[in-house]
């Protein structure tokens, strides 16, 4: 599926909702902080593992357990009723417990393994998102002129892509192929106009078309525009060659710590450790 994002209307920016919320508020601001939501304030109600909706493994394992349940009353009922002992030896014991074991410690270190790969590379992309945008704000000006409205305006550009990427790789991430359009009914509107995803709300550049059905990831496809910004910040005399060498070795460990994420999705578990 090819997106194209040339006909979709430019959404503004959010100050008329923050305006309204003010008003709700009557007109008190109240203090924010970044990492306010990082952690759960909410009280569970129910422990993890009763949990059978949201991110719970409940019905994919549910049919295994019922027959391990199963097949253990069948053993059980052929120890007590129809034969005197169905048993092991003592002497096969030690060495079944010692093959479960080495499966769940390889199976669990693997499971863990990529987990950790996964949260160090997520940190990698944040970490370089946060220093790109650093770097752009910071040296992206001329000290004897002054900024024009199209300079700005690309830097502005550049800012809100680098703010879709994390999204985007999520997306990417979960197969969601076309996340950056909202999929209402027919992916369209009332009057038949197409609309952003919610998300991605004032954040993609106008005009882009994806292709994702040809194999370019939205996420690395959006990298392409942050390297043209960076070339055209040297033109423009922003940046100098180091300066410019240092933002491409964060895009670069950028697109490296995608690449990892995305041999963690596409690999499977060995074999021998399920």
């Amino acid at each position: 599926m090819r997106l194209n994002f040339s006909e979709l209307p430019s959404p503004s920016l959010s100050r008329q909702n923050t305006s309204l919320l003010g008003h709700d508020l009557h007109h008190s601001r109240a203090s924010t902080h970044p990492h306010l939501l990082s952690t759960r304030r909410k009280p569970r109600r129910w422990p993890l593992v009763f949990r059978f909706i949201k991110g719970a493994i409940h019905g994919a394992i549910l049919v295994h357990v019922v027959f391990h349940a199963v097949f253990t009353a069948f053993v059980v009922c052929l120890d007590r009723y129809v034969f005197d002992t169905v048993g092991l030896p003592n002497t096969i014991i030690p060495s079944l417990s010692i093959v479960v074991g080495l499966m769940l410690v390889f199976r669990n270190q693997t499971s863990y393994n990529r987990f950790w790969d996964g949260r160090n590379g997520m940190t990698t992309v944040t970490t370089c998102i946060r220093n790109l945008v650093r770097t752009i704000l910071t040296n992206a000006y001329n000290p004897t002129t002054p900024l024009t409205a199209a300079e700005k305006a690309d830097i502005e550009r550049i800012i809100r892509i680098l703010t879709a990427l994390p999204f985007a790789l999520k997306n990417h991430l979960r197969a969601e192929w076309g996340a950056a359009l909202a999929m209402l009914g027919s992916d369209v509107t009332g009057d038949g106009t197409a609309v952003y995803n919610p998300v991605y709300a004032g954040l993609l550049p106008a005009g882009l078309v994806g292709h994702e059905d040809e194999g370019l990831g939205l996420p690395f496809q959006l990298t392409f525009f942050v390297d043209g910004f960076i070339k055209r910040g040297v033109e423009r005399g922003w940046y100098h060659a180091p300066g410019a060498s240092q933002m491409q070795a964060q895009l670069n460990g950028l697109v490296d710590a995608f690449g990892k994420m995305e041999t963690i999705k596409l690999t499977p578990i060995p074999v021998a450790h399920l």
